[in-house]
C-alpha cells in the first residue's frame, strides 16, 4: 500500500483527491465535489489487478470509518466525530451477574468511556454516548450508581488532564520490582487473600510491588460433553496395541487413519466392528423437539478411503506381521479389546510416541524396534513414564 500511495499520489491529486488518510487497508479520502469517483477507482484497481478497491460515499453528510462516525457540518465547514456501532451490535457485554472478577466488569464500562472520550468531538456528542453506555450497562444488569461513578471518574481525569499543562509522567520514586501473581477467583476470598498478601509483603519485602490478577474459572460447558463420543475403532492418529488371545503376545503400532481400517489390514474380520451408530440419545420423547420422521433415523458413519503417503508404499495386508503370525501359528487376536494407547495429530510426534513405546515394552509381534530415529531419548524412556499398552 505504501508503494501504491507513493507511485499514484500525483495522479490521484490530479483527479481530485484532496486528503488521503489510511489505517492498514482502510482509507478515508476527501475529494473535490466535481471529481469522478469511478475515475479514481479505475486508477487504483488498474495498478495491481489482484488487489481490488471498493468505496462507500457519505450519506446525509455522514460516513463511517472503522469505529468512528464522521459527520460533516456544511454550515460551519467542520467535521464532528462520534462512536459508530455496526447494525449487528447486540449490546452484549460481560453481565454483572457473571462469575468473573469485579475488575472485568468495571473494565467493560471504563473501556467504552475511554473510547468515547477519545472519539467524540463535542460535549453534546459525548453526553449522547454516555447515555448509550448507560443503556448498554442497564441491559447487562449493571447498577446505575456504579456506572455513573465510573463514568464520572474517567471524565474528571480527562478534564484535569486537559486543564493541566504538565505532561503526565509515571511516579519515578517507586523503584520497587514489580511482580505479577495470578490467583484463582473465588469472590470475596480472592479479595481477602490479596489484602493479606500485600500487607505481609509490605513488611517482609519492601522492595517488591506485587500486583495480583485473577482469571475467571472455566466455563460450565467445559465440564459437559456436548458431542457424541467417537467409538474407539473410529479414532484416527493413534498409537494402538493388540494382544493375542491364545498366548498374550503383544503388538504396538500407529495409524493416521481410522483404527478399523488398520486392524482390517492386520487381518481383523470385517464383521468385528459395527460402523453404524445410532445418532439418538437415551431421552424421553417429551424431551425431544423433532418430527416423527427424524426420531427413528439412523446415522451412518462412513470411514475415509484416503490413505496418507506414509502408509501407501506397501501392501499392508500382505506385509502385516500380525497377519503372518496368525497364518503361521493359527492363533487368534483379541481384536475387539484392542487398546488406544495415545492420540497425536502431529505426524512426527506420533512416530516418536510409537517408537518410545516399542523400545520400552519390546512387543513380541513387532518386526522393528522403532519407526523413527530417537534423537532426544536415543536409549528410550522407562516404562514408568509411558502409558501401559496392555491396559
Amino acid at each position: 500500500m505504501a508503494y501504491l500511495e507513493t507511485t499514484l499520489m500525483d495522479e490521484l491529486i490530479s483527479l481530485g483527491v484532496c486528503e488521503w488518510h489510511r489505517y492498514v487497508d482502510d482509507t478515508f479520502v476527501f475529494i473535490n465535489p466535481n471529481a469522478n469517483v469511478n475515475d479514481i477507482l479505475s486508477v487504483l484497481n488498474f495498478f495491481h489487478p489482484p488487489m481490488k478497491f471498493t468505496y462507500k460515499v457519505e450519506k446525509d453528510n455522514e460516513l463511517e470509518f472503522l469505529e468512528v462516525k464522521v459527520i460533516r457540518i456544511p454550515e460551519r465547514h467542520t467535521l464532528e466525530t462520534t462512536i459508530y456501532r455496526k447494525p449487528t451490535f447486540t449490546g452484549l457485554i460481560t453481565n454483572w451477574n457473571s462469575y468473573v472478577p469485579i475488575e472485568y466488569k468495571k473494565s467493560s464500562i471504563t473501556s467504552m468511556t475511554d473510547r468515547a472520550l477519545r472519539i467524540c468531538s463535542t460535549y453534546q456528542l459525548l453526553s449522547t454516548e454516555f447515555n448509550e453506555i448507560r443503556k448498554i450497562a442497564k441491559l447487562n444488569d449493571y447498577p446505575t450508581s456504579m456506572v455513573d461513578t465510573l463514568i464520572g471518574i474517567k471524565f474528571s481525569k480527562y478534564r484535569n488532564k486537559q486543564q493541566s499543562n504538565e505532561p503526565t509522567t509515571k511516579n519515578s520514586n517507586d523503584n520497587r520490582q514489580i511482580i505479577y501473581v495470578e490467583i484463582p477467583y473465588i469472590k470475596t476470598t480472592t479479595s481477602e487473600l490479596k489484602k493479606r498478601t500485600q500487607h505481609l509483603a509490605s513488611k517482609l519485602r519492601t522492595d517488591l510491588n506485587i500486583k495480583f490478577f485473577s482469571k475467571p474459572p472455566p466455563n460450565t460447558n467445559t465440564y459437559f460433553q456436548s458431542k457424541d463420543p467417537i467409538t474407539k475403532h473410529m479414532l484416527s492418529d493413534v498409537v494402538y496395541s493388540v494382544k493375542c488371545k491364545d498366548c498374550g503376545q503383544l503388538y504396538i503400532g500407529k495409524t493416521e487413519r481410522q483404527c478399523i481400517r488398520r486392524l482390517q489390514e492386520h487381518g481383523a474380520p470385517r464383521t468385528t466392528f459395527n460402523i453404524q451408530q445410532q445418532g439418538n440419545h437415551d431421552l424421553d420423547d417429551s424431551e425431544l423437539r423433532r418430527s416423527a420422521r427424524l426420531k427413528n433415523k439412523t446415522t451412518t458413519i462412513t470411514t475415509t478411503t484416503t490413505t496418507p503417503t506414509t502408509e501407501i508404499n506397501l501392501d499392508q495386508e500382505q506385509t502385516s506381521s500380525i497377519k503372518k503370525y496368525i497364518i503361521e501359528t493359527g492363533h487368534n487376536m483379541d481384536w475387539r479389546n484392542f487398546n488406544v494407547v495415545c492420540q497425536e495429530n502431529h505426524h512426527y510426534r506420533l512416530l516418536v510416541k510409537e517408537s518410545l513405546l516399542i523400545q520400552a515394552h519390546q512387543p513380541e509381534l513387532n518386526k522393528t524396534t522403532h519407526s523413527i530415529h530417537l534423537i532426544v531419548f536415543p536409549d528410550g524412556l522407562s516404562k514408568t513414564y509411558l502409558p501401559d499398552p496392555a491396559k
